[in-house]
């Protein structure tokens, strides 16, 4: 296995790639292409979303942990409910953020990224599989809803949310970026819980049109339960990001938050209305027409 990552590759290929003058650059002539916003989003975008899918597989680790050797019964059970709840969503989200990482990290290199020289194609061959190792992303929300939602009528997803805004709103009276990124995670948090309660009532009624939206639904579950994640981490890092020998490792998790409420977690809102409305487009179509 190799000892890099598709982001660390990304990173010091623009750390060290010469070309070009943005248009807020000191430097009078070309600089390394980690300058330019555009690059600078795409690294941001490969670190918050690395940053969310492993916040989110500690989580859902840690509920089986609870479960497992926490000393009350009934908070083991309801943390293994939890974790149970969370297990496609962690196979399915985190390996399709892998591609899509991957992707970026190709991105980034330019031409060089897509031969072998660089090694950028050869994560996003690696990473591929993954999406398809323990049953496609369709199982795994095919699972999600099928199975974990269904088998309490949502329960175990009411209880996260529940604790989701709780401790968002224990966060308030943080300093502008900080309720930002508070904010944007409870506004996600909210639109799960509307999509939530539309995917049971369809589930009950008809069931063919929840399947079709299952995907979407998954995504949206990875994507606001990470932002929560991320929100509190930010929370964390903030004391501790303007003094000490480790203030810049906090100060990117404040801005990793920041950027991932502001540029990733808008997905939320999409997928929310796609799991509401978007079912009957695919079971009104004959598969004859396909």
């Amino acid at each position: 296995m190799r000892s890099a990552s598709a982001p660390s590759s990304a990173r010091s290929r623009a750390r060290t790639r010469v070309q070009g003058k943005p248009p807020v650059a000191a430097a009078t002539g070309p600089v390394p292409i980690v300058h330019h916003p555009d690059v600078k989003r795409m690294l941001l975008m490969m670190k918050s979303q690395t940053e969310a899918s492993r916040a989110l597989t500690l989580y859902g680790a840690f509920q089986f942990d609870l479960a497992e050797y926490g000393a009350d019964e009934h908070a083991g059970t309801a943390a293994r409910a939890r974790g149970e709840l969370l297990t496609p969503i962690i196979k399915g989200w985190c390996t399709e953020i892998g591609n899509e990482v991957a992707g970026i990290g190709v991105q980034v290199h330019g031409g060089m990224g897509f031969i072998e020289e660089t090694g950028a194609a050869q994560y996003l061959r690696d990473v591929r599989i993954t999406t398809i190792y323990e049953g496609t992303t369709g199982i795994q929300s095919n699972d999600l809803i099928g199975r974990k939602l269904a088998r309490d009528r949502g329960a175990a997803m009411g209880a996260l949310l529940a604790d989701m805004e709780r401790e968002l709103g224990a966060l308030a009276g943080g300093d502008a970026t900080l309720e930002a990124v508070r904010k944007a995670a409870l506004e996600g948090v909210s639109l799960l819980g509307r999509a939530t309660r539309a995917l049971l009532e369809a589930l009950a009624t008809q069931p063919e049109r929840a399947m079709a939206v299952s995907v979407p639904y998954l995504k949206l579950c990875g994507y606001v339960i990470a932002g929560w994640l991320l929100a509190k981490s930010a929370a964390i890092a903030a004391p501790r990001a303007t003094s000490g020998s480790e203030r810049d490792f906090y100060a990117g998790k404040v801005h990793t938050a920041a950027f991932y409420a502001a540029q990733v977690l808008p997905n939320a809102a999409a997928l929310a209305r796609v799991v509401e409305a978007g079912g009957a487009s695919v079971i009104a179509t004959d598969a004859a027409l396909l």
